[in-house]
């Protein structure tokens, strides 16, 4: 039986949870997609899946040979949309993984206006800012904020942002304004715990000096929509990318500290896989952020 089909069965199993579940959405009946499955471990040497009346698990060589079905699964899928997309309107699933704090800043809007655009065109966003293995997770790009050191991954710039100090008119009117990095240190320091930077708050000296602050505070939350709050109802001083507060600044809501010790800007980067050929509609999605993006 081709190898493809082994595959695509044996990766229904592990993404249902069941072989009544795989079965009925591959539109086949149990035994025949149990026989095939057992088709693929004999094939293959080895034990896949660890069985009981109640549960499937996976063994540790059955949780390798996933991750490679996972990638040729996406990678077939990809050979089949970009042939699609060359006949007439794009159409095909992205598989994109984005910051919280892009979504939160208004960046998810641009993702639903592409999509009303290009309706044929599905995708699956992942909230998340850790570093994935893009091939192993079946990622199509990533975007993310800052220099990258991957050398695996190829690297768009969509746009610039800095990191700033903000805080709220209340909490300034209340607590003052600090005048020098090192005067956060007497502050509440509102802390987003996905962030790189963390409790560490890199600033450069008008002089050129790099500083870096051991902030501290009462809430540390890796929820930005949550931090971005907390600022705004004058809890405390927040620290992150330009785009986060960007909004509330131009309302009033928020103010700029410390600006003169802000670090040059940084990057808002898509990344996609070294060996991979872009689709046309990723290559159709990266330009529309290009174009929507501006700092």
């Amino acid at each position: 039986m081709n190898i493809l089909t082994l595959m695509e069965t044996f990766s229904a199993v592990v993404e249902t949870g069941s072989f009544t579940a795989a079965a009925e959405k591959l539109g086949l009946s149990k035994s025949f997609v149990s026989k095939q499955v057992s088709i693929l471990e004999l094939d293959l040497g080895t034990r896949l899946l660890y069985r009981t009346t109640r549960t499937l698990s996976l063994s540790d060589e059955g949780g390798q040979f996933y991750n490679h079905c996972k990638i040729i699964m996406a990678e077939a899928e990809n050979a089949r949309a970009e042939v699609m997309d060359s006949q007439g309107a794009p159409r095909g699933k992205i598989r994109i993984t984005i910051p919280q704090s892009l979504i939160i800043s208004g960046f998810g809007q641009l993702l639903i206006k592409f999509q009303l655009k290009y309706p044929d065109i599905e995708l699956e966003v992942i909230a998340s800012g850790r570093i994935e293995n893009l091939v192993e997770e079946g990622i199509d790009i990533a975007l993310r904020v800052g220099q990258l050191e991957d050398s695996s991954l190829i690297s768009c710039r969509l746009a610039d942002c800095t990191f700033q100090v903000v805080a709220s008119p209340q909490y300034i009117k209340k607590w003052g304004t600090p005048n020098q990095p090192a005067d956060l240190m007497q502050h509440n320091c509102l802390i987003y715990g996905d962030s790189k930077i963390n409790r560490g708050w890199p600033f450069r000296s008008p002089s050129g000096e790099s500083i870096t602050v051991k902030a501290k505070g009462s809430l540390t939350c890796n929820d930005g929509g949550l931090i971005v709050e907390a600022i705004l109802s004058g809890l405390g001083i927040g620290f992150g990318p330009s785009f986060l507060y960007r909004k509330h600044i131009e309302e009033g809501r928020l103010q700029l500290l410390l600006s003169d010790y802000y670090q040059p800007p940084t990057t808002i980067s898509a990344l996609y896989p070294l060996n991979r050929n872009l689709s046309r509609r990723i290559r159709m999605l990266i330009d529309y952020l290009s174009e929507q993006l501006f700092e």
